[in-house]
């Protein structure tokens, strides 16, 4: 009889351990993952974005042990992507391939169904640095030089980028600590801006990334005067960052990997182990570099540290310069 109750009362506290108690958490969690995960994209397929997780993806599954869909859930300028993963079971099995697209600049400038944190990092994977960049035929050869102007001629000096994007926003953080005031010639993508400032219509552009003038400027056809990374970008070992300069801004647009809010703390870290061990699988670098893509990784709370200063820095300029209330 003794002997029966035992095994009663063992099954009993089975039961309740498989249930949802913190022992059968550590069971599900020990067994992650048992099936495919999926990586969701909130743009369209053929895009950076697009391109970065999926590499991610074809190199995980080596690590991780199951394999990584990607799925591409586009539209509402990557709302409707990033909200079906904020809205997921958070079990590890539904991924964001993230960028400031979808969870900097939607919470600040439109009602969205979630917040700027409502993920949990798992990593960065790159981040492309933002330059400024000029006609040589204009009477500055630098970005010092550049700046006496704009100081000697308040709100004449025009640039063109993207509104109310990174480059716009970040040109801002960087023209309002320098104390700087210039006229804003919106153009639809950096291509645009580009062109804009071969032709001489604009003094400078600036753009999303180094890629969109380097060509132009190995050709001295356009002369970078200022990344805006935490350091010089190895293709323009002679130009400066705003940092280096003394002007503390650093805006560059972030590729990463994140998972819903509240991933269970193993599965958790199970996925940034798996990240790291991407970042440093010699074949996916080598993908990625024969893409043209440069690899930035950061890892866990370090990449939620570049969310805060990027969603802090932008939310504070925008809402200096009158874009929201």
């Amino acid at each position: 009889m003794k002997r029966s109750m035992i095994i009663v009362v063992f099954l009993f506290w089975c039961a309740l351990g498989t249930s949802g108690l913190p022992g059968g958490a550590q069971v599900v969690s020990a067994e992650y993952p048992t099936k495919a995960v999926q990586l969701i994209v909130p743009w369209p397929a053929g895009g950076r974005t697009d391109i970065n997780a999926r590499m991610f993806a074809n190199a995980a599954p080596k690590y991780l042990g199951q394999p990584m869909a990607v799925i591409n859930k586009a539209g509402g300028a990557s709302v409707i992507g990033g909200a079906h993963v904020a809205k997921a079971t958070p079990d590890g099995y539904t991924l964001l391939a993230i960028t400031p697209g979808t969870n900097i600049f939607p919470p600040i400038f439109q009602k969205v169904p979630y917040g700027p944190y409502d993920f949990d990092p798992i990593g960065q994977i790159g981040s492309s640095t933002m330059v400024i960049a000029s006609n040589p035929q204009k009477p500055w050869k630098n970005v010092q030089e550049l700046m006496g102007q704009a100081k000697d001629r308040p709100g004449e000096v025009t640039y063109a980028c993207v509104a109310l994007k990174a480059p716009h926003l970040g040109f801002l953080r960087w023209a309002d600590k320098a104390g700087l005031k210039f006229k804003h010639v919106p153009v639809e993508n950096d291509a645009q801006a580009v062109e804009a400032a071969l032709g001489g219509h604009v003094d400078i552009a600036m753009t999303s990334s180094v890629a969109t003038i380097i060509s132009q400027v190995k050709g001295n056809k356009l002369n970078a005067l200022m990344v805006f990374g935490e350091k010089r970008d190895e293709a323009l070992p002679n130009t400066p960052s705003a940092r280096e300069l003394g002007i503390d801004v650093v805006a560059s647009p972030f590729t990463g990997i994140a998972g819903p809010k509240g991933l269970d703390k193993a599965v958790l870290t199970k996925l940034r182990q798996v990240f790291k061990q991407v970042m440093e699988d010699k074949e996916f670098l080598s993908l990625m570099k024969k893409a043209g893509e440069d690899i930035d990784p950061k890892f866990g709370e370090d990449f939620l540290a570049v969310w805060k200063n990027e969603f802090e820095g932008y939310s504070e300029i925008a809402k200096k310069m009158g874009f929201i209330k």
